[in-house]
């Protein structure tokens, strides 16, 4: 038999992603960063809006992508949304977690919980939230970090929804960061998993000085996590970089 070129996708852990339809921007960036032993598999839940009604809407399918999911084995899920994820607060968000956990059969993360978790492990307490989300949606996600403990000293979003988010300018991001950015925050959270902060994440972390964290980014490393992966992620801020323990 002659050698076969072996694709190290097939082989090795298979990643279930429950990403909102609007969503273009979750798959790509893990496609591109993740280690190469790792395959991510989509289910899509229907969302249009950035609103709570919407997200509620949404995230009652959430169940049924995990039923979906469930069939190809994965060995970890995501459940990639923030806003999806803390619009009814940590007990409902714990409780989605638990039913998915239940249908899929292996361990399960969310982009909310993962944000909290990465921060705790970076030591961060005073946080400057910046959003693309409509007011609304903003302040319930800086209502739900308080509930998880965290100081919210600085808080600015862009007022935008659906798919009016994916087409955010990088100088724009930049931007908000800049706006939000005060002495007293000891790291910057950049929400949304359709908002194309990652490619800028050191680019920010040099002009700034601190941890800036990305919704992508924290589900990765929450995902790694779950897997038990100690392989770090060079290139996309200081969070990636560290090795898990």
């Amino acid at each position: 038999m002659t050698a076969v070129a072996t694709n190290p996708y097939l082989d090795g852990v298979k990643v279930g992603l429950i990403v909102p339809s609007v969503n273009t921007t979750t798959e790509p960036e893990f496609n591109w960063i993740a280690p190469r032993n790792m395959s991510f598999h989509a289910a899509r839940v229907f969302m249009d809006t950035t609103t709570a009604e919407a997200l509620r809407s949404m995230n009652a399918e959430v169940r049924n992508a995990g039923r979906l999911l469930a069939t190809l084995k994965p060995d970890v899920v995501a459940y990639a949304c923030t806003a999806g994820s803390f619009i009814d607060g940590l007990a409902a968000t714990h409780l989605l977690l638990d039913d998915l956990r239940s249908l899929v059969k292996c361990p399960v993360v969310a982009t909310s919980t993962a944000m909290v978790e990465a921060l705790r492990s970076l030591g961060v307490s005073r946080l400057a939230l910046a959003t693309p989300y409509p007011r609304e949606v903003s302040l319930s996600e800086a209502q739900f970090l308080a509930q998880n403990g965290f100081e919210i000293v600085s808080h600015e979003y862009l007022g935008r929804s659906g798919s009016a988010v994916r087409p955010t300018r990088f100088d724009e991001i930049i931007e908000l960061v800049k706006r939000v950015d005060v002495p007293a925050a000891q790291a910057i959270f950049v929400s949304c998993t359709d908002l194309r902060a990652l490619e800028l994440v050191d680019e920010l972390e040099a002009s700034t000085g601190k941890p800036v964290l990305t919704s992508n980014q924290v589900t990765l490393w929450s995902v790694l996590s779950a897997l038990g992966s100690q392989e770090s992620v060079r290139g996309f801020g200081r969070l990636l970089n560290q090795v898990r323990s």
